[in-house]
């Protein structure tokens, strides 16, 4: 039972690993880890519990990872990170925000990043956008409507 005990230790770190940066490598390394676990409390010996991880691994690496990625990467399940990320939400312009000839400055977590607006009016400086998409590194922004608050006032960079 101690063998077994390892094997998911090895797993829980593999899987817990998985969860920061969704690659999909120590995912199937944890899979393999139970499958070697499993055999572990069925008291199969440790000879044969390494080549069925090592098999389990391999084998979830070379033919269940590809359609995972795939299906990650397409529809609602799209995984996004980085800057991309940021599409949908909101952000403050920083600076007037125009057309393409004529790109602002919004404030995003706490940095300022290039934007345009989507119909390339211009966009006051404290106005409330709406992140619409990402092309290269220029946000397309979109003002929302006014609730008749007035523009914010953002704090000086020092």
């Amino acid at each position: 039972m101690g063998e077994a005990l390892w094997w998911f230790l090895i797993a829980a770190i593999f899987l817990a690993a998985e969860f920061g940066h969704r690659a999909f490598y120590a995912l199937f390394v944890g899979l393999g880890a139970i499958v070697a676990a499993v055999l572990a409390v069925a008291g199969v010996g440790v000879l044969i519990q390494i080549p069925a991880f090592v098999v389990a691994a391999v084998l979830g690496l070379f033919f269940l990872r590809p359609s995972l990625v795939k299906a990650m990467s397409a529809g609602q399940y799209r995984l996004t990170s980085g800057i991309a990320g940021h599409v949908g939400q909101e952000a403050v312009v920083a600076e007037d925000t125009g057309d393409g000839a004529h790109p602002g400055r919004i404030r995003l977590d706490g940095e300022l990043w290039k934007a345009v607006s989507q119909d390339g009016k211009c966009i006051p400086a404290g106005t409330v956008v709406m992140i619409l998409e990402l092309q290269n590194t220029t946000f397309i922004v979109q003002d929302l409507p006014n609730l008749g608050l007035a523009p914010l006032e953002l704090p000086e960079d020092t």
